[in-house]
């Protein structure tokens, strides 16, 4: 695997994640701010239902679809490639149908016996058209990731987030004053909206391909059943475990609520405490995931050409790579939101207690960026069940925490945070663990711990000087932003003068793309 061609994907996928996910915590900030803690904790209440009804489709079978057609391209079998893609688009009607079906018969049961809030019957329903949007989105996008056509699966996802956004923000805006029931009813409808023009440019850009392509190197047909067999084979054990935990962030999202007015909370109250950690905190918690998607993604098709080239030497460097570059990357994010989770979350939200949920949330930060890289190489090499019960572990420590802390009025909340922190160090551990069994990782301590660590410190004391200043000269709160930027930008400087973000690379990609 070409080393600098892998890290040039992974950046034009980190920048297209940056984008999607830029726009959609600036949406969730305004979004909460028109309808406030109860309309996001309603929102975040429905929510783990439509992923539970997902995970069939949208789990497993888009993975299986990118390592598929990444194999069949590197054997330039573009013909096969449309095979899995056709026969992978028909498994998934079939089971979004199903489901939906399924969905509509038990969206009474579920509103008032599981949830036990009857305004929530209605925002069952409006699930049903996104299982099939969203499912049929994600499959055609692993076609397109498999191809490492990157950019057209990028760009759906951006249609997919501007017309959403509009829609919902749009609406609202005429709307003011909005009930925050009815708010939240319009955010989830705008799912569905968003999925629709995002599968329309995905489909629109199939057929230009299929009309610009040459005649194929290799014609050779695969059998639906084959595909049918290589697609279970490799999603089932991918489908297992995401089933598992949306099903204990289900149990989570039911339990907190009650164990809380079990600690002595109202309902409203648990409403807007859950609202204020999931909506509200949690995204802070997840944006690294910007740059560790771009690297999972980027990934696990290389891994799986590799191999099936028999190149496990490009497997361990482009892995040890992905590590690296994840520590790097999310150390700066953990130390700001360590000292700096209040004056953010105050600066954002204009609410103090988020920042208190975030300063516990934020020591898990690191854990959960590696996991989330670890297991996408564990994906990539085809160790889906182990990878499955590593994820699992960790999300029942992670319910055990959520049942018998948070009803305890000495924790509350905060036994969910604790356990959520738990959960995220030993899914990474077990990770780690198991990826020393099959390759070998070059951890070098010091360019990838010590250098970071010391160069995170200098930008925090970067950050308290950008601070003084502000205070000092009462400047308005854009600088705020500027410093935070400044310092993160001292922080890459120093990686860079010591060697532990190596110049060489920097340079390589930046003369690639002027010669692109």
């Amino acid at each position: 695997m070409n080393k600098i061609k892998f890290i040039y994907g992974a950046i034009i996928l980190a920048l297209v994640n940056f984008l999607v996910r830029a726009m959609g915590f600036g949406y969730k900030i305004i979004l909460s701010k028109i309808i406030g803690a109860k309309g996001i904790g309603l929102f975040q209440l429905i929510n783990p239902i439509l992923m539970l009804f997902l995970t069939i489709t949208t789990a497993g079978l888009p993975i299986a679809v990118t390592k598929l057609v990444a194999k069949q391209e590197a054997k330039n079998n573009s013909l096969a490639s449309k095979q899995i893609l056709k026969v992978s688009i028909y498994i998934t009607i079939l089971f979004s149908l199903i489901l939906s079906l399924i969905l509509f018969l038990l969206s009474p049961f579920i509103s008032s016996n599981i949830l036990k809030n009857k305004n929530t019957l209605y925002f069952l329903y409006f699930l049903i058209p996104a299982i099939l949007l969203i499912s049929l989105s994600s499959v055609t996008r692993g076609y397109f990731y498999g191809l490492k056509k990157m950019a057209i699966s990028g760009s759906s996802q951006i249609i997919e987030q501007i017309t959403r956004i509009i829609f919902v923000l749009l609406y609202l805006y005429f709307s003011y004053p909005i009930d925050s029931t009815w708010g939240a009813f319009i955010a989830l409808l705008g799912i569905s909206i968003g999925e629709f023009f995002g599968l329309l440019w995905l489909f629109l850009n199939y057929n230009i391909i299929n009309f610009k392509s040459k005649k194929n190197i290799v014609n050779k047909k695969l059998s639906s059943k084959e595909i049918i067999t290589s697609l279970f084979f490799i999603a089932m054990p991918i489908t297992i475990s995401q089933f598992f935990h949306v099903l204990l962030q289900i149990s989570n999202t039911i339990l907190i609520p009650r164990r809380l007015i079990l600690a002595g909370y109202t309902m409203e109250q648990s409403l807007e405490i859950f609202g204020r950690v999931a909506g509200m905190a949690m995204p802070f918690v997840f944006l690294p995931f910007i740059f560790t998607g771009a690297l999972v993604m980027n990934i696990i098709p290389n891994i799986s050409e590799q191999i099936s080239k028999n190149n496990l030497s490009d497997v361990e460097k482009s892995s040890s790579l992905c590590l690296r570059v994840t520590f790097i990357l999310t150390i700066p994010i953990t130390l700001i939101y360590i000292f700096y989770s209040i004056p953010i979350t105050d600066f954002v939200y204009n609410d103090v207690l988020v920042g208190k949920y975030l300063y516990v949330l934020s020591y898990s930060t690191i854990f959960l960026s590696l996991h989330h890289t670890a297991s996408g190489i564990l994906h990539g090499l085809g160790k889906q069940i182990q990878a499955s019960i590593n994820h699992f572990i960790g999300m029942s420590i992670q319910l055990l925490a959520t049942f018998f802390l948070v009803s305890n009025p000495n924790y509350g909340i905060y036994g969910f945070l604790i356990g959520f922190l738990v959960c995220s160090i030993v899914m990474f551990s077990l990770d780690f663990i198991t990826l020393k069994k099959y390759i070998k990782i070059k951890w070098d301590i010091t360019n990838f711990i010590l250098k970071p660590v010391i160069s995170g410190g200098i930008m925090l004391q970067s950050i308290k000087l950008g601070y003084y200043f502000i205070n000092h000269f009462q400047l308005n709160q854009f600088y705020i932003i500027i410093n935070y930027l400044i310092s993160i930008f001292i922080y890459f400087i120093l990686l860079i003068i010591t060697n532990a973000l190596p110049i060489n690379i920097i340079l390589k990609l930046l003369s690639k793309k002027r010669h692109k």
